[in-house]
């Protein structure tokens, strides 16, 4: 009996540690994303060029 309280103890431990260090990883990856975006952002206003020279047809 002892030994299934040991195991469910470590098993316990284990998945939540796991999902701690996920968290962690999905957050620094999170926030190296959004650093790429924020570089990034800059050049989508050269590559969209709106042509204000349109006008509406009817």
């Amino acid at each position: 009996m002892e030994y299934l309280l040991i195991f469910g103890g470590l098993l316990v431990a284990f998945i939540t540690l796991r999902v701690w260090f996920g968290a962690r990883r999905a957050k620094v990856y999170a926030e190296i994303k959004k650093q790429k975006y924020n570089v990034i952002d800059p050049a989508i206003d050269k590559i969209v060029q709106t042509n204000d020279d349109r006008k509406p047809i009817g």
